[in-house]
């Protein structure tokens, strides 16, 4: 039985390990990884990150985000900064910086609908993301950003939907991130003044939460734009078949 990899010091880590992918396959133990920025991240699990063979971090941060708050540097890890913001500043997935008055006055529900509608397209960073799982060098990723919620999140449904999951486990997925920020969010409210109403303090919980319909909203989108996930991976991405079958072979148990 393989022991599964365990980060004492990160919130938001877990593995996509053992989910169920293409023709029943499932998906390689301890190869794909999401969680929240590597920061705070602990000797010991530094080491333990040490031990994974050919390891890339992709961190979707800002490049400004990842300067505030750098990595901690695993040694023989290949970093990539891939900032996965959609372009339009109006919707942002930098919630964490939102001051307590913009939380207060935001519609969390419509925002968080907008932003996860625009994150899957003309997106750089998926591009990286796809080129990194085709690469043979390539035998262990990480993805992050600040929280490992919304942009990880729809990085990682590419990569569950690359790998051939059905729509029911990347949600699943997704929705297991409800429970483990509560350490980020704690840290967050210490800052803010006391007198901050209720209603700013939902609202910032609520931006911490992760709701299905926030990314069935993106897959809707992408269905509305291309009719299906495989035209949008295709077409906006240019994953061929064979790229597909590569990455599906590499990933996925025999």
């Amino acid at each position: 039985m393989i022991q599964e990899i365990i980060l004492e010091s990160i919130a938001n880590f877990r593995q996509l390990g053992g989910l169920i992918g293409a023709d029943g396959r499932k998906v390689k133990p301890n190869r794909l990884f999401r969680c929240s920025a590597l920061d705070c991240l602990s000797e010991q699990d530094t080491h333990t990150l040490e031990q994974l063979p050919a390891l890339t971090i992709l961190d979707y941060r800002d490049s400004h985000e990842a300067k505030a708050k750098p990595d901690r540097q695993v040694l023989g890890a290949c970093y990539l900064n891939l900032p996965a913001n959609p372009p339009d500043l109006a919707v942002d997935a930098k919630v964490v910086e939102f001051s307590p008055q913009a939380i207060e006055a935001l519609a969390v529900d419509r925002f968080m609908t907008q932003l996860y509608q625009q994150l899957p397209f003309h997106n750089p960073a998926w591009r990286q993301l796809i080129t990194t799982l085709s690469q043979a060098e390539t035998q262990s990723v990480i993805q992050h950003c600040a929280i490992g919620k919304d942009r990880t999140g729809v990085g990682c449904a590419l990569t569950l939907l690359l790998l051939g999951c059905d729509e029911s486990t990347i949600i699943e997925n997704y929705l297991a991130t409800n429970g483990q920020l509560d350490s980020i969010g704690q840290r967050a409210l210490d800052y803010w003044p006391t007198t901050i109403s209720d209603k700013a303090r939902n609202n910032f919980r609520q931006l911490l939460s992760a709701e299905e319909e926030w990314l069935v909203a993106a897959l809707r989108e992408i269905k509305q734009r291309y009719g299906t996930t495989d035209r949008w991976l295709e077409q906006e991405y240019g994953v061929t078949v064979a790229q597909r079958q590569l990455i599906q072979n590499k990933w996925l148990t025999a």
